[in-house]
């Protein structure tokens, strides 16, 4: 489409797990857009966040054979401030209309101020989180939601990082033994009759 991509990366720090899961999937985004010549814009609201996300674009702007795509302008620190980060994007939105908006990270009262921003100036959304509360506003606003653990699962996928993909590998199985092992004892105590079924 020739319009830019824009990246929000959320309001977290670096502690938060849903930052480094979006980091992740910022590294390939950033590969896509290096091998198409799309602009990418990536305001950041923490200065950790801001430095590591920078050399994640530029090491994706490398591995995508563009390292002279790369400039300091992609990876920008906005504010810590909640609503004027969330002002400053609103803006970046309504100036630039980026074809895309990936919101995804941690985010808090401002989710849904992006997330009806980006819609009215059509662009089309990919939004995750885990914060719950943010999920429902998310879910209205944008095209496509991470919900939970669908956010780790993705930046696992896309980074094929064995140890990420080991632990959600091995989450999966935990989650399926303890399906079995509540079925199964759901059925012995219906077998037996148990006196606290009688309730029921």
């Amino acid at each position: 489409m020739g319009r830019a991509t824009l990246y929000v990366p959320g309001l977290s720090s670096m502690a938060d797990v849903a930052t480094i899961a979006s980091l992740n999937i910022l590294g390939e985004v950033a590969k896509k857009t290096a091998q198409f010549g799309t602009p990418l814009i990536v305001p950041t609201s923490d200065p950790i966040v801001y430095t590591v996300a920078r050399e994640v674009v530029k090491e994706s702007y490398t591995a995508a054979g563009r390292p002279d795509a790369f400039h300091q302008d992609i990876v920008f620190f906005v504010t810590d401030q909640q609503f004027a980060f969330a002002a400053a994007v609103d803006g970046i939105m309504t100036r630039e209309k980026p074809a895309t908006n990936f919101l995804i990270g941690m985010f808090w009262a401002e989710s849904l101020i992006l997330a009806e921003t980006g819609a009215a100036t059509g662009a089309i959304q990919i939004a995750g989180t885990d914060a719950i509360a943010q999920l429902p506003f998310f879910i209205t606003a944008c095209d496509y939601t991470l919900i939970g653990e669908e956010l780790y699962a993705a930046s696992a996928y896309i980074s094929r990082e064995p140890v990420l993909l080991g632990a959600i590998k091995a989450q999966d199985y935990a989650k399926a033994l303890i399906t079995i092992i509540i079925v199964a004892f759901s059925l012995i105590a219906l077998g037996l009759n148990l006196p606290v079924l009688k309730w029921l």
